[in-house]
């Protein structure tokens, strides 16, 4: 895997340099040393795996990194065009790409571990699983993201729906307080909030995600950016460079650890099971795939959640280094 991304890298390293994208052919090649790709995180992860993997390293344009508490703040980055292209779940891009045409995945890749994200209650509650959430107050995260799409689908997996419980929307630092202080009877959320809950807090998972999400986190563009030959080459190299720092970090899992230790600011428990989790590979967006999520979007509608019916096969634009170099 390291040797055909390496070799992809190159391949796309070469075409950055050859010549322009599809909106400015005819112009010539683009100076991407002029070109500042701005790219939205989330608390920093993402940015610390890449630089640390050196995968940047003769990348010959400028990336500007943007921190963002969760995903639904990067997509309404994106959405402004405060980014170029941002990190978010399946759930929440589906739920932007609900209100808005100004955004389309360009590059995927999987956990196999779900990065933790779970529905999880406080060591001594007396709530043993899903079921027992019923007349319970919940809060799956922010409206749209992967832990409510979880929570909406564990209910429904043991006959139960949103209004058998109330949910109480949050940010994470506000919902772990809650669940701190009793405010809240649950918390449908991921890692590094999981992980750190689960190790500190003696938090229980009551359901785990396996089954009932797809583990997919995306690599979401701003369509006006990608008309942009410079910015749409450069997003092309960025995504092979990343899909190298994704892969780094599965092969050195200490050094990852190390990253999560000094992000969360936790024991090196806490960022030893986020690093074991946080494994990830990319994945082409091929028919299956496209498929995959269409499902994820057709659950959401049918939970309410999205404004309106979201075709995935028209929000995709594959920017990953087999389509690219296909």
């Amino acid at each position: 895997m390291k040797r055909l991304l390496t070799a992809l890298l190159a391949t796309a390293a070469l075409g950055l340099t050859a010549c322009g994208g599809s909106n400015a052919q005819s112009d010539g090649p683009v100076d991407l040393a002029t070109v500042t790709l701005k790219v939205g995180d989330q608390a920093g992860i993402q940015q610390a795996l890449v630089e640390a993997s050196g995968a940047l390293q003769g990348a010959p344009y400028t990336v500007e990194w943007a921190q963002f508490p969760a995903a639904a703040p990067v997509l309404e980055a994106l959405r402004g065009k405060a980014v170029d292209l941002g990190v978010a779940g399946d759930a929440p891009t589906l739920t932007a790409l609900s209100s808005t045409d100004d955004i389309k995945i360009v590059a995927a890749s999987r956990v196999p571990q779900q990065y933790g994200l779970s529905v999880i209650v406080p060591k001594d509650s007396p709530i043993r699983s899903v079921a027992d959430l019923k007349g319970k107050t919940v809060s799956p995260t922010t409206q749209g993201s992967v832990g409510h799409y979880l929570l909406l689908q564990a209910l429904k997996e043991v006959g139960l729906t949103a209004d058998d419980v109330t949910v109480s929307f949050l940010q994470p630092v506000d919902a772990a307080a809650a669940m701190s202080s009793g405010s809240i009877d649950a918390w449908s959320t991921w890692d590094p909030y999981t992980a750190v809950a689960e190790q500190e807090q003696g938090a229980r998972v009551i359901r785990a995600a396996q089954g009932l999400a797809p583990g997919l986190t995306f690599l979401d563009a701003n369509t006006e950016a990608l008309e942009d030959a410079g910015k749409k080459q450069a997003m092309q190299d960025f995504i092979a460079r990343y899909g190298q720092a994704v892969q780094w970090a599965q092969e050195h899992p200490a050094e990852t650890a190390a990253i999560y230790t000094r992000l969360t600011q936790r024991p090196a428990a806490v960022a030893d099971l986020m690093s074991e989790r946080a494994n990830r590979n990319l994945v082409p967006i091929d028919a299956a795939l496209v498929g995959e999520i269409q499902a994820v979007a057709d659950n959401y509608e049918s939970f309410g959640v999205l404004r309106k019916k979201v075709e995935v096969s028209e929000a995709v634009q594959d920017l990953s280094p087999a389509a690219v170099t296909s």
